[in-house]
C-alpha cells in the first residue's frame, strides 16, 4: 500500500469518527443504535458499497425471481424512492434530477417512479425531536402534495405508482433490470437515492440542462396574480424558513423587514411565499401590510411557477429552494450560514454534493448561493450585486439585438 493511499484512508478514518462524534453530541447515544442502519441506507463509504453489492449478488441468486413482466413501460428507467429510507422533504427534487440525468446516460426514453412504503405509518422513523416537530400525518401530507405534484416539472416523467406493500414492490421490479435507479436497491435491502449524482456527473461534464421546469397552467395563474398585484414592478419572491424542525435555521423576520424596508418600491415588489410547514394564520406582526401569495403556500405548481417568474428569488437556504436549484429559468440568491446546526455542517453540506463557498456546478449566472447568514447588510449587498449584474446582461443583450 502507498504512502498517499495510507494517507488518505487515515483521513477518512478521522472524518467517520468526528462525525459519530457529532452525531452522538447532537442526537445522544440512540444515534450510535442507528448509525449502521443509516449507512447501510444511505451509503457513504466505499466499504457499505461494497458490502451492499455483495449482498445483492447473492441475494439476488437465493431468493426467488422477481416480476417478469412488464408493469411499467419498457422504454422508461425505474426511479425507486423508498419512504421507508429516504426523507419525505424538498430533497427529492434533488433525486429526481439525479435520475433524469442517469435516464439520458443510459438513451431511454422516460422515467417511471415506484414509490414504495416504510414500515412506521408507511413511512420510516425519524428521530424523535424530529417526529415530535414533524409527525407522521405531515409527512404523509407531503407525499400527497409536495413529492407526488413534483413529478409535474420533469417532461420525461411517464408515470408513477404509489405501492400498498413492500411486497406490492418487489412483484413490481422486474429482477435483474438494468433500468433500476439506484442500482443496487432491493426491496429487502432499502436504500435512499443518492444526493450527490447530479452534483458528480456536473463536475465530471455530463450536460444536465434542461431539468424542472413550471407547468403551463402554473404559469397563467401566476401571471395573472403578477398582473393584479405588480403590473409594472419587479417581483422580488421572498421564501420564507418557518419549519417546527430546527427553529433555529429559522428566516430572521427582521432582517427581511429591513432589507424590503430599503426597496424602491417604484420599481420593485417583494411577494413573500410561507413555508410549507408555517401555521395558519402565520404572517409576522413584523411583516404586516406585505404582500403574500397564498396560494404558493398550498399549490406546488404555484409555487413553482412563481419562482420561474420571480425577477429574483430570496431567501435562507431551505427545501423549496431546491426547485431554483434545478430549474434553469429561475434567478436566485440563497443565503447559507455555515454550522448554525448539525444539518448545515460543512460535513453534512459536503456529503450532499455542494462545496462550500462556491456555486452549484451546473448554476446558471444569476444562481448564486451567499454563504453567510440573512443578515439585512448582506442580503442587501448580495441583491444590488445581482441587480447590476442582471441588468448589465440585459443591455448588453438589447445592443446585440439592436446590431443584428
Amino acid at each position: 500500500m502507498t504512502a498517499n493511499r495510507v494517507t488518505m484512508l487515515f483521513g477518512r478514518t478521522r472524518l467517520h469518527a468526528r462525525k459519530i462524534a457529532d452525531g452522538v453530541r447532537a442526537y445522544g447515544l440512540c444515534y450510535l443504535l442507528r448509525a449502521p442502519g443509516n449507512e447501510l441506507r444511505n451509503p457513504r463509504l466505499a466499504m457499505t458499497r461494497r458490502l451492499r453489492s455483495g449482498l445483492v449478488a447473492l441475494g439476488d441468486l437465493l431468493r426467488r425471481r422477481g416480476a417478469q413482466g412488464s408493469t411499467y413501460p419498457n422504454d422508461c428507467l425505474l426511479f425507486v424512492f423508498d419512504l421507508g429510507a429516504s426523507p419525505v422533504t424538498f430533497d427529492f427534487a434533488t433525486f429526481l434530477a439525479g435520475a433524469e440525468v442517469e435516464r439520458r446516460r443510459r438513451g431511454l426514453d422516460g422515467i417511471f417512479v415506484l414509490f414504495v412504503p416504510g414500515q412506521h405509518e408507511g413511512l420510516r422513523q425519524e428521530l424523535p425531536a424530529y417526529e415530535s416537530a414533524i409527525d407522521a400525518s405531515r409527512r404523509q401530507w407531503r407525499v400527497r402534495h409536495v413529492l407526488v405534484p413534483l413529478l409535474a416539472f420533469l417532461p420525461s416523467v411517464r408515470g408513477y405508482t404509489i405501492c400498498a406493500t413492500r411486497e406490492q414492490a418487489a412483484a413490481t421490479i422486474p429482477h435483474g433490470s438494468a433500468a433500476l435507479v439506484p442500482r443496487d436497491f432491493r426491496v429487502w435491502l432499502p436504500r435512499q437515492p443518492d444526493k450527490r449524482l447530479v452534483h458528480e456527473h456536473a463536475s465530471a461534464g455530463v450536460p444536465i440542462w434542461p431539468l424542472l421546469r413550471a407547468t403551463e397552467h402554473g404559469r397563467a395563474l401566476v401571471a395573472d396574480f403578477l398582473e393584479a398585484v405588480c403590473p409594472g414592478r419587479r417581483p422580488l419572491v421572498i421564501t420564507l424558513r418557518e419549519s417546527p424542525a430546527s427553529v433555529d435555521r429559522n428566516s430572521r423576520i427582521d432582517e427581511w423587514r429591513e432589507f424590503v424596508g430599503g426597496l424602491d418600491r417604484r420599481r420593485f415588489a417583494p411577494i413573500f411565499v410561507h413555508d410549507t410547514e408555517s401555521p395558519v394564520p402565520s404572517t409576522p406582526p413584523a411583516l404586516a401590510g406585505e404582500t403574500f401569495c397564498e396560494a404558493a403556500r398550498w399549490n406546488l405548481e404555484v409555487r413553482m411557477a412563481l419562482y420561474e417568474a420571480a425577477w429574483l428569488n430570496l431567501a435562507l437556504m431551505h427545501g423549496p429552494m431546491e426547485l431554483c436549484w434545478y430549474d434553469e429559468r429561475s434567478r436566485y440568491v440563497v443565503f447559507l450560514d455555515v454550522g448554525a446546526d448539525p444539518s448545515s455542517s460543512e460535513r453534512s453540506i459536503s456529503e450532499g454534493g455542494l462545496r462550500v463557498g462556491r456555486d452549484l456546478e451546473f448554476a446558471k449566472p444569476f444562481q448564486h448561493i451567499v454563504w453567510q447568514a440573512d443578515r439585512a447588510p448582506i442580503i442587501r449587498e448580495a441583491f444590488e450585486e445581482m441587480t447590476l449584474k442582471i441588468e448589465a446582461d440585459a443591455t448588453s443583450t438589447l445592443t446585440r439585438e439592436h446590431a443584428g
